[in-house]
Formats: C-alpha cells, sequence, structure tokens
C-alpha cells in the first residue's frame, strides 16, 4: 500500500487500485463474498462533493448471522502522503486477520472492510452504515486506526451522546493485561474536548451513531508523523503492528467463544488514575456539578460573613486588578523563553520536533514571571481580607462551570470539581487545610488546558503559520494565545491569593522568603541553562518538517499568472528553479509571489446553454468541463447577478445555497466531466459563471530544493464570466 501503490486519497486512481487489491486478498483469502461498494458522491468541505471511491468488503460467515465488522481505512490523506502510520498499518493490521480467520471457526459472520475516505470526513464508513444491506445484524465493530507506532493505544470509543458499553472497555484493558502488552492508555482529559469540538476520530464513529458497540484503536497520536509526506514505511514499527492485531484478535477469540453482551451504550467518564480502571457513572458527574454550584453558593455567603471590617480610608485599592495584572505578566513571561528561542535559532516553529521541551521551558517561563510579580509587588499594599480574593475565585470558577455546561456536563466537572475544592478551603477551620485546599483548586482546571495530547495538536497549529505573514497578524495570534493563558489561569491566582492570606504566619513568612535575589538566580539560572539546552537541539529532524507550498495561480479569462511560493515556517536553505528563473532563500522569509508568465491553458468548457423566457427564466445546460491533465479537484458555479435560483434537475450531484449552484469533483482521473441542469432565474437576471480547478502537475518546469522542507506544488487554474446565450460554447 505505501510503497508499491503510494499516496492513495479518496477518489484517486491509486484509491481505486488500493481498493481492488484489497478485494483480492479477500478472494485469496476465500471470502464467500468480497466486493467494491461504490461512492460517487460525498459531503466535502460542506459541498455535495462527486467522486469515484468505495470500501473493499469481505463476508465470512460463521454460524450465525450476526456479524462483527473489522475496520481499517486504506487512504492516506493527501496526494503526496504515503499513509503508512494512518492507515496502512491498521488496514494491515485487518487484511491479516481476515487471512488468519479464514481458516477458524467461526460463531460469528466476520465482515472485513477497508474503509475509503476517513481523512475525508469519515466518508467510507458514513456511506457503509447508510447502504449496507444487513447492518441490523451487526453486533460489534473494531477499527484499527495507526497501528505502526510505539506509542499506547489510545481507544476512541464515543461520541457527544454516548460511549461504547463498559463492557466492552473491560474486555480491551483485560485482553491488553492478559496478553502482557500493556500498551493501552486512555486519555481522559483529550476526550474530554475531543467530544465537544472533534478534535479527531476514525470510522468507528458512524456505528457508534447507529447503537452499534464499536471501538477504534488508534497509536501514534503524539509521536507519528502523520498527515505529512514522512508518514513512511520506514517510521513504522513491525512490533507495534503485531501489538494491535494480538489485541483484536485476542478480542474476538474471546466474544466469539463467550459471546456478545446485550447492552449497546455506555454513559460514563473512564479514568485510569494509578492502574485504577473508574468507570463515573455520566449521573455522577451532573449531580456532582449541580452540588458543587450549591456549595459555592453557601462557601461564598460564609466567606462574606466572614469578611474583615476595613475603614475605607485603610481598604487596600486595586486588589482585584493588580492581582488580574500579575496574571497578564505571568501569562506573557510562560510564552517568552519561545519567543527568545525563536529569534536566536531563526525559525518560527522551533520546538517541532522537541515540542515536549518546550512545554517544560514555558513552565519554567511561568515560575519566573511568578517571581518578577513578587519583586514588583513588594511595594503594592494587599487586603489581609480574604473575602478579597475568595469572592473573586469563587465567581471565576462559577461562571466557567456554567459555561462550560452548554458545552457537557463532563467538560463542566473539571470547573466544578476546582470550585468545590475551593469551596472546601473556605469550610475548613484549620488554616493548612485551608491554604492547601486553595492551592490544589486551580489544578482541574488547568490539567483540563494541558492535556495528553498536546504535541499532536501543537504540531498541527504550525498549518496556521501559512496565514501569518504580517506582524500584525503574528502580534493579534500571539495576542489571542495570552488572553486564553491569562482567562484561565487568573482564578488559580485568586485562590493562591486566598490562600496567602489564610495560612499561618510562619508560612507566609516562609512564601516571602521566595523574593529572595538567590531564588531569582536559581530561576534564571535554570532559564538559561534548559534554554541553551533547547537551543541545541534541532527544530526539525527526519521526521518533522517545515512545509513549502508552489502554486501556479492562472487566470483562464484574462491570462494573468502568477508563481506564489509560501511556508509555514522560514525560507531556509531554499533553492527555486522555474523554468530560466534561479532564486535563493535563506533568511526570515516564508512568502512571495513571483510574477512569472506561463500558460496553463489546460481546461475549457463546451457544449450548450439555453434560455427560455417566461414569468420566470428557465436556463438548460449541457456542458462538458474538459481537460488536458489530471485534475486534483474541480469546481463550478452558478448564481444569478440578482434574487436567487431554484434547480429543476441537476446531474452530478451538486450543492445549492441561497444565491450559489455548484458542482465539485474530487480528484477525478477522467479528462472530461458532464453537466447537466435545468434552472428558474428572475426574468432578464444574468447568470455568472465561476470555474476552479486544481492540478498536481505545474504549467512550467519548477523545482524547489530544500535539505528539510516538504514541499508540495499545486496550479489552480481559474475563470470568471457571464453566461453570453447568443454564444453558448464560449471559453
Amino acid at each position: 500500500l505505501t510503497v508499491e501503490i503510494g499516496p492513495r486519497p479518496m477518489g484517486s486512481v491509486n484509491d481505486r487500485r488500493a481498493l481492488q487489491w484489497a478485494r483480492q486478498k479477500f478472494i485469496a483469502f476465500g471470502a464467500d463474498t468480497a466486493y467494491i461498494m461504490p461512492i460517487r458522491s460525498a459531503r466535502l468541505r460542506g459541498l455535495s462533493t462527486n467522486t469515484r471511491s468505495g470500501n473493499a468488503v469481505a463476508i465470512f460467515r460463521g454460524k450465525t448471522d450476526s456479524s462483527i465488522v473489522i475496520g481499517g481505512h486504506i487512504d492516506s490523506a493527501g496526494p503526496e502522503f504515503p499513509g503508512a502510520n494512518d492507515d496502512a498499518s491498521g488496514t494491515a493490521c485487518m487484511l491479516e486477520l481476515a487471512r488468519l480467520w479464514s481458516t477458524q471457526p467461526r460463531h460469528y459472520t466476520l465482515v472485513f472492510v477497508a474503509f475509503s475516505g476517513e481523512e475525508a470526513g469519515l466518508v467510507g464508513s458514513r456511506h457503509f452504515v447508510e447502504h449496507y444491506a444487513d447492518l441490523n445484524k451487526v453486533v460489534l465493530m473494531l477499527q484499527i486506526d495507526m497501528a505502526g507506532s510505539d506509542e499506547s493505544i489510545i481507544p476512541f470509543m464515543e461520541v457527544k451522546s454516548h460511549q461504547t458499553p463498559r463492557w466492552l472497555v473491560e474486555e480491551v484493558i483485560a485482553a491488553d493485561r492478559a496478553l502482557g502488552l500493556h500498551g493501552f492508555r486512555y486519555p481522559t482529559h483529550f476526550f474530554t474536548w475531543n467530544n465537544i469540538v472533534n478534535l479527531g476520530s476514525s470510522d468507528q464513529e458512524p456505528f457508534l451513531r447507529k447503537n452499534i458497540p464499536a471501538i477504534d484503536f488508534t497509536a501514534g497520536i503524539n509521536t507519528s508523523p502523520i498527515h505529512s509526506q514522512q508518514d513512511r514505511i520506514a517510521f513504522t514499527s513491525r512490533a507495534a503492528l503485531a501489538r494491535s492485531g494480538r489485541l483484536v484478535d485476542a478480542l474476538l477469540r474471546k466474544v466469539q467463544a463467550r459471546g456478545i453482551p446485550a447492552p449497546k451504550q455506555g454513559h460514563y467518564m473512564l479514568w485510569r488514575p494509578f492502574g485504577l480502571d473508574l468507570f463515573i457513572p455520566r449521573g455522577f458527574l451532573v449531580g456532582f456539578d449541580i452540588v458543587a454550584v450549591v456549595l459555592a453558593v453557601f462557601a461564598f455567603g460564609r466567606s462574606r460573613r466572614a469578611r474583615l471590617r476595613i475603614e475605607k480610608a485603610q481598604r487596600a485599592r486595586l486588589t482585584g486588578w493588580k492581582l488580574a495584572l500579575m496574571m497578564l505578566i505571568i501569562a506573557v513571561s510562560a510564552q517568552a523563553g519561545e519567543a527568545v528561542l525563536q529569534e536566536i535559532k531563526n525559525w518560527r516553529y522551533p520546538w517541532t520536533a522537541p515540542i515536549e521541551g518546550y512545554l517544560w521551558l514555558a513552565a519554567l517561563g511561568a515560575i519566573a514571571g511568578a517571581w518578577i510579580v513578587l519583586q514588583l509587588t513588594r511595594r503594592w499594599r494587599f487586603s489581609p481580607d480574604a473575602y478579597v480574593y475568595s469572592k473573586r475565585a469563587l465567581v471565576l470558577y462559577l461562571l466557567y462551570a456554567l459555561v462550560f455546561w452548554f458545552g457537557d456536563a463532563r467538560l463542566a466537572f473539571y470547573p466544578a470539581l476546582s470550585l468545590a475544592l475551593f469551596s472546601l478551603a473556605i469550610f475548613l477551620q484549620a488554616p493548612r487545610l485551608k491554604m492547601i485546599f486553595a492551592v490544589l483548586a486551580p489544578l482541574p482546571l488547568a490539567r483540563l488546558l494541558l492535556m495528553e495530547t498536546l504535541p499532536f495538536l501543537g504540531r498541527n497549529l504550525r498549518l496556521i503559520g501559512f496565514g501569518i505573514d504580517s506582524f500584525w497578524t503574528a502580534l493579534l495570534f500571539t495576542a489571542a494565545i495570552t488572553l486564553v493563558l491569562f482567562l484561565w489561569f487568573l482564578p488559580a491566582l485568586y485562590s493562591f491569593g486566598y490562600a496567602y492570606v489564610s495560612a499561618t504566619p510562619p508560612v507566609a513568612k516562609r512564601l516571602q522568603a521566595l523574593r529572595r535575589p538567590l531564588f531569582g538566580a536559581a530561576i534564571l539560572l535554570a532559564l538559561l541553562g534548559y534554554g541553551a539546552y533547547l537551543g541545541s537541539l534541532p527544530a526539525y529532524d527526519a521526521q518533522w518538517r517545515p512545509l513549502v507550498h508552489v502554486d501556479a495561480k492562472y487566470d483562464l479569462r484574462t491570462g494573468e499568472s502568477t508563481l506564489v511560493l509560501s511556508g509555514n515556517d522560514y525560507f531556509r536553505n531554499l533553492t527555486l528553479s522555474a523554468d530560466s528563473l534561479q532564486r535563493q532563500y535563506d533568511g526570515r522569509q516564508h512568502r512571495e509571489e513571483i510574477p512569472l508568465r506561463f500558460s496553463a491553458d489546460w481546461l475549457q468548457i463546451t457544449g450548450s446553454a439555453t434560455r427560455r423566457a417566461g414569468e420566470m427564466d428557465t436556463i438548460s445546460v449541457d456542458w462538458r468541463l474538459v481537460a488536458q491533465k489530471p485534475w486534483f479537484r474541480t469546481e463550478l458555479g452558478l448564481r444569478p447577478d440578482s434574487l436567487g435560483l431554484q434547480v429543476i434537475e441537476a446531474t452530478p450531484a451538486y450543492h445549492l445555497d441561497k444565491k450559489r449552484l455548484r458542482f465539485a469533483w474530487a480528484l477525478e482521473s477522467t479528462d472530461t466531466l458532464s453537466v447537466r441542469a435545468r434552472l428558474v432565474i428572475a426574468p432578464g437576471a444574468r447568470l455568472l459563471r465561476s470555474l476552479s480547478a486544481t492540478f498536481l502537475s505545474m504549467p512550467v518546469p519548477v523545482q524547489v530544493h530544500s535539505p528539510l522542507a516538504e514541499v508540495r506544488y499545486r496550479s489552480i487554474v481559474s475563470a470568471r464570466d457571464t453566461l453570453d446565450f447568443a454564444n453558448p460554447g464560449a471559453k
């Protein structure tokens, strides 16, 4: 899949070749039935898009028609991405399981599926659950997505409404331990976010939404260079493939022998502290959130009643705002170390390869910011009244809990837990316990933000670099990150303020000692030493590379042409050769538009368009989109210059919004596409037509060489015109 066939984006020639290859494997293994389930259209980027893809399906009959689906997705994320770990590895495991189970006695019927279109939005699996005739007989679904990494196996096993049943998770944990793999990990905090904003999923999701118990096994989220040209077979592990395969095989053997329990859903939050397996019921989460809010209301009243009576003239001014300024200084300091190394190393994202180290650098920066704040506050007068701090902490924790509740009770559980801990700090009498609970209160919220998959999210964040192309956009982005840190950790500072005021004099004196220059010198030394260490590490390596896009843009109507060179990071030791043009880049530049003369007259529209006048005008079109080269993506749009339009009939699949009709194709290799439609528009309204096609080939010989960067080439050919019904075939 990775070497001989290569990149396999949905709808490509390689995608269809891979599906046929998988089908032939199924036949060779002796499947009772093996076929390609065709996919002719899918919703991509909000558009109904025409494509030619499918799922390779094999059925191995058992004693009963009740079926277990075992899947892996066969497509890769792009035309340059080999897709070794994501997901040739999972497909390889699925095929090997098909081979092994083809000769085993089977109680349940086994359905093996190589899904296409997972990278395009679970297209293949969504299509399967809507079109597989015997879906009502499917009692379990097991998906293997990314099996080639030695990183722990992470189970994707939930949608917003529910989780896979508890028995299935317990069987997975038991199988992992029985096999001695100890490779199963559940990142609770990541999945708390994932249920709200869908940071990632796989082909198990459509089955879960159909109330079918399903689970996906994924390894390498943080460490594998997926969705890149480096997702190659060289960076996959045979041992890891065997681990995932053995785990699924053990599950199949157990359910084949013992049967499948009746529950189809679960409603819980899995948490695995210190090796324990805690299934926290959703009802408990909802109840806890409510109890925490009620407790906070009583804590607020108790704190208010205990406030000190201080004459107005003697009250400290702006105490709350002073603490907010302190938090702002700490938030800026947390980012300062990375900013310094950006300048020293001359990379925009120096943390790409050693990303975990930069997270520790941010923590050191925050500690340095706290020490700076201690120095700035030597002459500031803060209130001795604990209520000044408690009321602000309680209000913020309560506000976050209420806001998060609109996302999910599970998400609200984190600020609710912070709220409960801080409320207990108010109720407790012992100063030491009061201080301990106040200090612990910010930890749940902090853990939610610092989730287990930060390296994965951080490396994906580099793609924003293509859109940050000026000082002001960079400043705005940095300000947004600072604002998030400021708001997230502001209640923590009020909690610490309460803890400090509530502490006994000896403890307060020891805290005051942290202002000493000795502590500042130690922090500075740690920052310099650790910063020097990180500075010695390469920003990029064999797996993690900067990205360079080369886009040749050509307007069919005007003949204007431009070559756009853009990178998410600076061009370092980069050479561009384009026809007779030669350029060298090695500095703080990451975008350039080059006015290069070329022609990409590769696309034309032939056929007819007629208009019949009436109370409403009827437009009939019968067009052929003819290309001289294979295209990667094509879109044809029609819209009237006034009011809207109505579609009487149209082929192929189309998308209609308020004023615009669009036909889109993904990765079609044919040189001719047909469009037929009958439309109704206002009398006399003009019809505006737009055409855009993206090709993988370049109109002139273009080569970009860099010892580090991944390079992607595209040609974008576009045209806009107004239909001339007197000359309907005009280009």
